[in-house]
C-alpha cells in the first residue's frame, strides 16, 4: 500500500505564509541587506572623495562609479523590510485571513513607496527623514536598477511631498551615509521591534 500523494500546493501555501506573514522574516532580511550596503560604503566615500578632489582642482580622476545606485538601493530596501515588519507584526492576522480566502498578497505590502510604509505603520517622521525616504524610494523603483523609469516625467527627479510642494529627489549626499546609519539603528526601536530580534538577525 503505497502513501498518499503529498498535496504540494498545500504545502507551499503554508510555507508562504509562515515566510510572509512572520514579522521576524522581514527583520531578517532587513538586516541582511542592510549589512550587505555597508560593505559598499567605503567604495562609494572614495567615489564621493574623487570628486571633491576634482571640484578643488586637485590633479586626480574621477573614480567609475559603480556603487552609488546599488548602495541606495539596498538600503531602501532594508528600510522596507523594516516597516513592512511592522506592518505584519500589527496586521499578521488579517494577512493570513485575508490570504487563506484569496491566496494574494496583501496589497499594503506590494509597493517601495516608504513614505506611504511609514504612514500605515504611522511612524512619525522628524525633520529631512521625508526627503530622505523619498529619494530612497526612487533608487528602490528604478534608479538603482534600472537605466530609465516605466514612465519618462519621472526622468524630472521630481516628487510631491506632504506639504503638497514638489522637490528635487535625483541627488544623494555628503551626510547621507552617516543620516542612514543612524535611521538604521533607531528605525527598529522607533517601530517597536524588540532589539534582540534586530541583533539576533546579524
Amino acid at each position: 500500500m503505497t502513501d498518499p500523494e503529498v498535496n504540494w500546493d498545500a504545502v507551499h501555501r503554508s510555507n508562504f505564509e509562515s515566510a510572509a506573514f512572520w514579522d521576524v522574516n522581514w527583520i531578517a532580511k532587513a538586516r541582511s541587506l542592510y549589512e550587505c550596503a555597508r560593505k559598499l560604503e567605503p567604495d562609494v566615500l572614495r567615489v564621493w572623495e574623487s570628486y571633491r578632489a576634482k571640484s578643488r582642482n586637485e590633479p586626480v580622476d574621477l573614480l567609475p562609479d559603480h556603487f552609488q545606485g546599488t548602495y541606495f538601493m539596498l538600503l531602501s530596501f532594508a528600510v522596507e523590510n523594516l516597516l513592512k515588519a511592522a506592518a505584519v507584526a500589527k496586521h499578521g492576522r488579517r494577512y493570513k485571513e485575508e490570504f487563506r480566502a484569496k491566496q494574494k498578497f496583501p496589497k499594503e505590502l506590494q509597493k517601495h513607496d516608504l513614505v506611504k510604509l511609514a504612514q500605515f505603520v504611522e511612524l512619525a517622521l522628524v525633520e529631512n527623514e521625508e526627503d530622505l525616504l523619498r529619494r530612497l524610494t526612487r533608487s528602490a523603483v528604478w534608479y538603482g536598477r534600472y537605466p530609465a523609469p516605466l514612465e519618462y516625467p519621472e526622468m524630472a527627479g521630481t516628487a510631491t511631498f506632504l506639504d503638497g510642494d514638489d522637490y528635487n529627489v535625483s541627488w544623494f549626499g555628503g551626510k547621507d551615509i552617516e543620516r542612514l546609519n543612524a535611521l538604521m539603528s533607531e528605525l527598529p526601536a522607533r517601530l517597536g521591534i524588540h532589539e534582540r530580534y534586530w541583533q539576533s538577525a546579524a
